[in-house]
């Protein structure tokens, strides 16, 4: 009996270290550059192919528009809202123009501006008043949306997620404490994702733009360098969202097509290359792909 039990013992010791062996190369996989979160998911199984520091809580930035999106689309699906509808700039919008450093429409009071061009704005360049324009036709007040934000949270049974506000701006930087921004795990970001790119798989007509031209004439650049044409561009990429703040450092989540399956990645606080934050969140994402799926 107890030779059994030792046998049983060696075996099992055996295994664990086996086990450990097969997946050590690619959990303690390093990159190039580096980050404080990652993810690399499976968007139709939802498996997880690479992860790494992904179930803590970080500022998310502008990130934090993929639920705004979700929830605008909800909107325009239940008829509450349509594409065509027009808005005019509240006084918190307006008064947005004065905030330095953000992506903007910087619209002002007597202009209209369409559901679609708003939506287009947000996504395309993440123009930050647009989304809290967004939030206003949707709720009435960005405090209302902000609260279906976060019963959204509970639907889709994130335990690390909490918003503040439809932007992904840091508090400190919209007049609130600093500890009120947007933040989220990168398995979170990943859900909200998945949950966005399967219900309204629509998405994509904006997600897929390098430009647009708005109503006034101006032309606005995408923030996703990874599209088609753009400086950074990678075969497959066809969304989702850039983000950036003094809180969350860049951030980006991206997905694509690679062998015939869709891929999510999630970066967040992407290490710079000197003064350079732009482009490491591109060639990490790069890194992830070639490295993890392809």
């Amino acid at each position: 009996m107890k030779k059994t039990f030792v046998i049983c013992i060696v075996l099992l010791l055996s295994f664990t270290f086996f086990y450990k062996d097969k997946m050590s190369p690619l959990q303690n996989k390093t990159f190039q550059t580096d980050a404080k979160a990652m993810i690399v998911v499976d968007a139709e199984s939802g498996k997880v192919l690479y992860e790494k520091n992904s179930k803590e809580q970080l500022p998310i930035a502008s990130m934090s528009k993929i639920m705004t999106q979700y929830l605008v689309m909800n909107a325009i699906e239940d008829g509450a809202l349509s594409w065509e509808d027009t808005y005019q700039p509240s006084e918190a919008v307006q008064q947005m123009a004065n905030l330095s450093s953000i992506a903007k429409l910087n619209m002002t009071g007597g202009n209209t501006y369409t559901v679609k061009e708003l939506f287009t704005a947000a996504t395309v360049n993440s123009s930050n008043d647009a989304a809290v324009a967004l939030a206003e036709l949707v709720s009435g007040t960005e405090e209302k949306f902000v609260t279906l934000m976060n019963e959204q949270t509970k639907i889709l049974k994130l335990k690390n997620t909490t918003f503040y506000n439809a932007t992904g701006l840091d508090g400190d930087h919209v007049g609130i404490n600093a500890h009120e921004t947007n933040s989220a795990s990168a398995r979170d970001v990943a859900t909200i994702a998945r949950k966005l790119l399967k219900k309204h798989p629509e998405i994509f007509e904006f997600t897929q733009l390098t430009s647009f031209e708005t109503n006034s004439g101006a032309h606005l650049w995408s923030s996703n360098l990874m599209l088609p044409g753009m400086s950074q561009s990678f075969d497959g990429i066809d969304g989702l969202k850039t983000g950036y703040t003094h809180l969350a450092g860049a951030c980006f989540a991206s997905t694509g097509v690679f062998n015939d399956r869709r891929i999510i990645t999630i970066v967040m606080d992407v290490e710079a290359d000197g003064d350079d934050f732009v482009t490491p969140r591109f060639s990490l994402t790069k890194e992830l792909i070639e490295e993890i799926v392809l």
